[in-house]
C-alpha cells in the first residue's frame, strides 16, 4: 500500500510482488500432514462488519450491505436507529460489491478472492430479516470475473462485470436465477449505481493509463433491449472528479471538485458549473446547497444558481472515512469506514445537525480483538477500538484515538494489550496508549510520535514497535510514565511484519529474512541474538510473515511462505523447528496463532487446524475452511475457546463458540426445532389496588425510579418532583374498558405518582419517567397505554427505550395530540422487536425536556430471547 506524505511516497510494505501477483497465482493442492482427523471445516459462528457500501431504503428499513453480509437497520426513529438483524451465519461467498432491491428480493453482486464472482438472492417474506435463498456465479461463461455493482430496473437485473462486461436478466420467470444476456464489454469498474424512473446510471474509473472518471446512463424503458444513452452524466478527471451521485434533474461529481450536469433531458447533459473543493470522497444535495464530505468535515456550497456554485460554509460534524451518502429527506444517511452510520439533517441549510449515530457490529475495518473481563476490546483500523459485549460482540462504547483528521495518518493495525493498558501502532503517528482499567471507557493515556510503525510488543514497562516501511527498526520505548513515552534503543533489520516478546526476549517475524531473536534485557541497547529461517524462505524469496508463542513462550507458530512451522524456543537464542505443515504452492503472507494444543494456519486458500499435542507431529483437524479466498490479516485465539480472523473489506469471521458454553448466535442455544419461548403477560390484574412503593417486582419485572424529577408542561408552566410524587400506583380502572374495548385487560391498570382514587373509577396519575428491569432478556416488548391527550398535553412525546447491558438498543415513541380544547382520553400502543434487551426506560418529554402527561399502562408483553 502507498500512502503519499508530507511531500514524498511511504512505502508501508515491501512485499510489492507478493500483492501485485496475489489474485493470479492458481491454488495448487498442499501437502498432507503426517496425519488428518475428520473432514468437516471449523464451525463459522458469525461473519460480521466489513467495508461498507451503498443502501437500500425501504421505508423505515435501511438494508446495509458490508464485506459478506447484509444487515437490516430501523430508522422510524432516526435519533435511535435499531439493528434489527443481520445475515452474519450466512455469508456470501465473496465481498460483497453492490445491494439492488425488486420485488421482495435483494440481490447481491460479490467478488471472491479466487477470481470468482456472483450474485446473492435474499427473501424478503420478512422484511426485517433477510434470507440468504440462493447464490449463482453462471451469469457468463469464462470463470475469472470481476463483478462490480448491479442494479434492478423494470423487473431486470443488471450486473457490471469489468471483466465480461454488462449483463442484463429477466426477474419474472425465476426471480432466485435469471439467465442473463451480454449488453457489451467494457474495461471500466462500475462501482455505483442507481436508477430513476426508466434510466440507469453507472459511474467508476477506467483502467486506462491515464484514469478517467465515467459515468454513463442505459435507458431501459424496454428493459429486455437496454439502450446507451450518447450523453452520459458527467466525466473527468479520475481525482477531480471521484464519485458522482444523481439527483435528479442533476448529476453532482465530487472530488477535488465540485461539477454539477443537468441531465433532466435523456437526449443530452449539459455541463454546470464547477469549483475546486477540499478533497471529498463522497456527497449529496438538499434543496439549494450541495454537501461535499471530507476528511475533516462538510463543505456547503450555494447551487441556487448551478452555474456558478458558491462554497458558503464548512461543518466539523465527523465524515472522516465515508463510504456511502445516501441522499434521505431533508438529509442524509452517511455511512463511514470510521463506524459512524449518521443521519444527517440540513433544515437549517447552513448548520448541518447530526441527527442520531449508529455502530455495526464488528467494524468496517477491524484488525485484531482482546478480551479484558467481560468486553472484547476490538481494535478498528481507522479510529482505535470498539468496545464490545465479550459473548454476543455487541457493540457498547468506542474509543477514538486523538489523531489527525487523515486515514493514512492512522492505519492503526496492530496493538497489544498488556495488563489494564493497551498499545495501539498507528502507521502514520506513531504509539498510542489507552487505558483499559475500566473496558467500557477506554482513556487515552499518552501518545509518542514515531513514523510508520506497523508491528507493536508490550510487556510490563517497555513497548517494542516495529516498522516495515522504508527499512525495518525494532524501536525500544519506556512507558513507565505512560504520559510521556521515552524512545529508548533500537536495532535496524530488513523489515518487521509482527512480534511477539517473553520475559526480556523479543521475537519479530521478517518477511525477508526470518525470525529474529533481540535481547532487550538492556532497553538502551538491544542486541540481536539469534535469527532463525530453516526452511521459511520460499522460492519467491519470501520468508515469515507472522508468529505467535503459546501462554509460557515455550513454542512459537510461525507462518511463512512455505507453510506453518512450530519452534521450540527452550533455548531462545536458538529456536528449532520441531514440527509443521508444508505447502507446495506460493502464498502471500499468510498468518498464525497458537492456543494451548492447537495452532492454526491461514492464507487465501482457507484455514487450517492442527491438533500440536506433539508439536513434532501436527495433526490436521478437519477440512480447510474458506473465508472467500481472500487473505486474513490476522489470526487471533482467544482464552474463552474463540478463534477470530480478520480480513480486510470482508470483515471478522468468529469461528467456535463462548467457553460458557453458549453460542455466540444465540439461536443454537435451543436448536434449530426447539419451541419458541411463551411471553408473558403482565395484566396486573391480579394485584390489588393501591400503592406499590417506589420499586415492586412483578411477573419477573422490576419497577423504579419513579418520576423524582421537575420539568416542563406545554403551556411554559414547571413542576417539581414532589408536584407529582414517586410511587407505583395500581388502579381499578373498570370504567375504562367499556368504553375502550382494546385496551388491556379489566378491571386493574398501572399508574404513577402520589395519589389514586379506590373503587371503580378512573383515576390516572402522572408519568415523568420509570424503569423496568428484566430478569430475563427479551427480545419484543408491548403494552397499552391510556393517556390524556389534547387540553394541556398535546406535544409531549412518550419514549420507550431498551437497553442491553446498559447500552441502548431500541425504542418506540409517539406524541400525544395537540388538538386544542378539552384533554380527553384515549389509547395507544408502544413496542419493541428484533432487538435483545434486559431493561426498559419509558418517560416523557417535551422539547427535549422532562415532562409529566397523565398516563397508565396495561398488558406489558414480553417475548423472553432465545
Amino acid at each position: 500500500m502507498l500512502y503519499a506524505l508530507g511531500g514524498f511516497v511511504a512505502l508501508k510494505s515491501l512485499n510489492l510482488l507478493a500483492l501485485a501477483v496475489a489474485s493470479a497465482v492458481a491454488a495448487v493442492a498442499p501437502s498432507v500432514p503426517a496425519a488428518t482427523r475428520g473432514s468437516d471445516p471449523l464451525p463459522l459462528t458469525l461473519v460480521a462488519g466489513g467495508a461498507v457500501l451503498d443502501p437500500v431504503v425501504a421505508g423505515d428499513l435501511v438494508y446495509i450491505p458490508s464485506g459478506r453480509i447484509v444487515s437490516t437497520w430501523d430508522y422510524s426513529n432516526p435519533a435511535a436507529p435499531r439493528r434489527l438483524a443481520a445475515t452474519g451465519e450466512t455469508p456470501t461467498d465473496g465481498a460483497i460489491r453492490g445491494l439492488t432491491r425488486w420485488g421482495d428480493y435483494l440481490y447481491a453482486s460479490w467478488q471472491a478472492g479466487d477470481d470468482s464472482g456472483g450474485v446473492a438472492v435474499y427473501s424478503l417474506r420478512n422484511p426485517q430479516r433477510p434470507e440468504l435463498v440462493n447464490q449463482f456465479s453462471d451469469y457468463a461463461e469464462p470463470s475469472y470475473k470481476s463483478l462490480w455493482t448491479l442494479a434492478a430496473a423494470n423487473g431486470y437485473l443488471y450486473l457490471f462485470d469489468n471483466e465480461n462486461g454488462i449483463y442484463y436478466g429477466d426477474l419474472a420467470p425465476d426471480p432466485l436465477h435469471p439467465s442473463f444476456t451480454r449488453l457489451l464489454r467494457t474495461p471500466v469498474p462500475y462501482e455505483r449505481s442507481s436508477v430513476a424512473g426508466d434510466r440507469l446510471f453507472a459511474s467508476g474509473t477506467t483502467n486506462s493509463a491515464e484514469p478517467l472518471h465515467a459515468c454513463i446512463v442505459l435507458d431501459v424503458t424496454d428493459p429486455g433491449a437496454p439502450v446507451f444513452s450518447s450523453a452520459g452524466c458527467g466525466g473527468g478527471d479520475s481525482l477531480e472528479l471521484f464519485r458522482s451521485r444523481i439527483q435528479l434533474p442533476l448529476s453532482v461529481a465530487y472530488g477535488l471538485k465540485l461539477s454539477l450536469f443537468d441531465v433532466s433531458d435523456p437526449s443530452q447533459t449539459t455541463v454546470l458549473g464547477a469549483i475546486d473543493t477540499p478533497p471529498a470522497m463522497d456527497g449529496f444535495v438538499a434543496g439549494d446547497h450541495a454537501y461535499s464530505l471530507g476528511f475533516a468535515g462538510i463543505d456547503i456550497h450555494d447551487i441556487s444558481d448551478p452555474l456558478a456554485p458558491v462554497t458558503v460554509g464548512h461543518s466539523t460534524l465527523p465524515t472522516l472515512g465515508a463510504s456511502s451518502v445516501t441522499a434521505l429527506g431533508q438529509g442524509a444517511l452517511l455511512l463511514t469506514s470510521t463506524d459512524r452510520f449518521t443521519q444527517l439533517d440540513v433544515t437549517d441549510p447552513l448548520h448541518p445537525a447530526a441527527v442520531g449515530t449508529a455502530t455495526p457490529l464488528g467494524g468496517a475495518v477491524a484488525n485484531d480483538v482482546a478480551i479484558v473481563g467481560d468486553k472484547a476490546v476490538i481494535l478498528q483500523e481507522n479510529y482505535g477500538l470498539g468496545i464490545a459485549d465479550r459473548r454476543t460482540l455487541e457493540p457498547l462504547a468506542r474509543f477514538d484515538a486523538d489523531l489527525p483528521e487523515a486515514l493514512n495518518q492512522r492505519a492503526i493495525e496492530q496493538f497489544a494489550v498488556d495488563g489494564d493498558r493497551a498499545y495501539l501502532a498507528a502507521w502514520g503517528y506513531g504509539l498510542v496508549i489507552a487505558d483499559l482499567s475500566n473496558p467500557a471507557q477506554p482513556v487515552e493515556l499518552g501518545k509518542l510520535e514515531y513514523f510508520y510503525p506497523s508491528a507493536v510488543a508490550a510487556n510490563g514497562d517497555f513497548v517494542y514497535l516495529g516498522t516495515s516501511t522504508n527499512g525495518g527498526v525494532m524501536q525500544v520505548v519506556d512507558v513507565s510514565d505512560p504520559a510521556h513515552p521515552v524512545a529508548r534503543g533500537a536495532l535496524n533489520v530488513t523489515t518487521i511484519n509482527r512480534m511477539q516478546v517473553h520475559g526480556h526476549v523479543v521475537y519479530a517475524a521478517d518477511e525477508l529474512s526470518g525470525v529474529h531473536v533481540f535481547d532487550v534485557s538492556n532497553p538502551d541497547a538491544p542486541v540481536e541474538v539469534g535469527l532463525w529461517n530453516d526452511g521459511c524462505t520460499d522460492t519467491l524469496g519470501m520468508s515469515a510473515y507472522d508468529i505467535d508463542l503459546n501462554a509460557d513462550g515455550t513454542l512459537a507458530a510461525v507462518a511463512c511462505g512455505t507453510g506453518l512451522h512450530l519452534l521450540d524456543l527452550s533455548q531462545p537464542q536458538a529456536p528449532v523447528r520441531v514440527g509443521g505443515y508444508t505447502i507446495d504452492y506460493w502464498t502471500a503472507r499468510p498468518t498464525a496463532a497458537i492456543h494451548g494444543d492447537r495452532a492454526w494456519f491461514a492464507d487465501a486458500q482457507g484455514l487450517l487446524e492442527f491438533d500440536i499435542g506433539t508439536p513434532a507431529s501436527p495433526i490436521q483437524v478437519g477440512a480447510a475452511t474458506t473465508m472467500a479466498y481472500i487473505q486474513p490479516r490476522r489470526l487471533r485465539a482467544t482464552d474463552d475457546g474463540r478463534l477470530f480472523a480478520f480480513a480486510y473489506g470482508t470483515g471478522m469471521h468468529v469461528f467456535g463458540t463462548a467457553a460458557d458454553g453458549e453460542p455466540t448466535d444465540r439461536i443454537f442455544a435451543d436448536g434449530f426445532d426447539a419451541a419458541a419461548p411463551s411471553e408473558s403477560i403482565s395484566t396486573y390484574d391480579d394485584l390489588d389496588e393501591g400503592f406499590l412503593g417506589q420499586s415492586y417486582t412483578y411477573n419477573g419485572v422490576t419497577y423504579g425510579e419513579v418520576n423524582g424529577i421537575g420539568g416542563v408542561f406545554p403551556d411554559g408552566s414547571t413542576f417539581e418532583p414532589i408536584d407529582v410524587g414517586d410511587e407505583l400506583v395500581v388502579e381499578n380502572a373498570a370504567i375504562l374498558y367499556p368504553d375502550f374495548p382494546d385496551f388491556g385487560s379489566a378491571p386493574n391498570a398501572l399508574t404513577f405518582g402520589t395519589t389514586y382514587i379506590g373503587g371503580e373509577n378512573f383515576s390516572i396519575g402522572a408519568l415523568v419517567r420509570v424503569k423496568m428491569d428484566l430478569a430475563q432478556p427479551a427480545d419484543s416488548a408491548s403494552f397499552d397505554l391510556a393517556f390524556y391527550e389534547n387540553g394541556p398535553w398535546g406535544g409531549i412525546e412518550l419514549h420507550l427505550d431498551a437497553y442491553r447491558n446498559g447500552a441502548l438498543v431500541g425504542g418506540d415513541q409517539l406524541t400525544i395530540a395537540n388538538g386544542g380544547g378539552r384533554d380527553n382520553v384515549t389509547t395507544a400502543t408502544l413496542s419493541i422487536s428484533g432487538v435483545e434487551f434486559d431493561q426498559l426506560k419509558f418517560y416523557a418529554t417535551y422539547d427535549g425536556q422532562p415532562s409529566a402527561p397523565r398516563v397508565m399502562i396495561d398488558d406489558l408483553t414480553l417475548t423472553p430471547a432465545r
